[in-house]
């Protein structure tokens, strides 16, 4: 009898450290996409409030799983604990309960830093300068005294670390004008660039 008494006590000892451990099941993986806009940038680390395990995600992954397997019913909470330098992130479907029944994706999106790309151009004493990024276009006319530097800005701005290469599109009337090529193109940095030069001379 004892016997009997003293197997129930060790059984029901055992269901409670188990229970206390996570471990009467331990067998649901928790896992999330990764949605990178622009260039992936390094530097973000997850964590999993409901057991405090941190996960460092590597630069350009698409998607992620995190090492410690959880129980049915176990309350998880994934947040972004570090954000990556040069982007932001957002998290979505990050809160809830494990369950067999059931899958949780959890989903990531970061977003590049947009920077603005500008310079300068000298020597602008003509009508009719189109500079160009791409697509992106912008106008820039003489100033008010004749020959002083113009400053002009990209409309739509660039994700940080993506490449660009702005050129002339169509050239004043009665000048010839070229970017410096000197930081043109380029690598936007973590920042706006308005270190542009465009340099006119009279044909």
């Amino acid at each position: 009898m004892k016997s009997s008494y003293l197997r129930a006590g060790l059984a029901l000892l055992c269901g409670v450290i188990l229970s206390a451990c996570g471990g009467n099941n331990g067998s649901l993986s928790l896992s999330g996409s990764i949605l990178n806009k622009g260039v992936p940038k390094a530097g973000l680390v997850l964590v999993n409030k409901g057991n405090g395990e941190r996960l460092p995600i590597e630069t350009g992954s698409t998607s992620f799983l995190f090492t410690k397997l959880l129980s049915t019913d176990e309350q998880f909470d994934v947040e972004i604990e570090t954000q990556p330098t040069g982007a932001k992130c957002d998290i979505a479907n990050n809160k809830a309960k494990a369950s067999v029944y059931t899958v949780y994706t959890v989903a990531v999106t970061c977003t590049a830093n947009l920077q603005t790309l500008g310079g300068t151009v000298k020597g602008l004493t003509g009508k009719g300068l189109v500079l160009a990024n791409g697509p992106d276009l912008v106008p820039v006319d003489p100033a008010a005294t004749a020959g002083a530097d113009v400053t002009f800005t990209f409309p739509v701005k660039v994700s940080d670390g993506s490449p660009y290469g702005a050129t002339v599109l169509t050239q004043p009337a009665g000048q010839t004008c070229a970017f410096d090529p000197s930081n043109n193109p380029g690598t936007m940095p973590s920042g706006d660039q308005l270190g542009l030069t465009v340099n006119c001379a009279n044909n």
